[in-house]
């Protein structure tokens, strides 16, 4: 019951509140309107000598800031198609465990992907899953 007072004062309150700032006249839009227009004082000519250029300029001409490097990814062929205890198939070739693949060292075999490292580079290669899992058995 309480709640139901606080919420019908407090919604009483904040019509009374827009009903007071509704009443803008043209007189008011006119006033403002010439506020607006009025010449406003900005820097001196001596000030905007002083002032540093806000540019950079290499060797004389105008250069953009550039931003930190960002380090490019690099997109690696590896297409894992089978893992059988520590032994995986990438790229139609069996490889096992710390075993070198196209200069990285396979460094994990997990349940669906294989780890590969060299120096301060990792990639981890997921199994390609087909669209069907239906096992086909050719019988001749």
């Amino acid at each position: 019951m309480g709640n139901q007072l606080l919420m019908k004062g407090a919604g009483i309150v904040l019509i009374g509140a827009t009903l007071l700032h509704a009443e803008i006249t043209i007189n008011d839009i006119d006033k403002l309107v010439n506020d607006i227009k009025q010449e406003r004082i900005g820097l001196t000519d001596k000030e905007i000598a002083k002032a540093k250029d806000p540019f950079i300029y290499v060797n004389g001409k105008y250069a953009r800031v550039l931003k930190a490097k960002r380090s490019k990814k690099r997109h690696y062929r590896f297409e894992l198609t089978a893992i059988i205890n520590d032994r995986v198939k990438i790229n139609r070739k069996w490889y096992g465990l710390n075993s070198k693949v196209r200069g990285f060292t396979v460094s994990e075999v997990g349940k669906d992907y294989v780890l590969l490292a060299r120096k301060n580079e990792h990639v981890r290669v997921f199994l390609k899953r087909k669209k069907s899992k239906k096992i086909k058995l050719l019988v001749k």
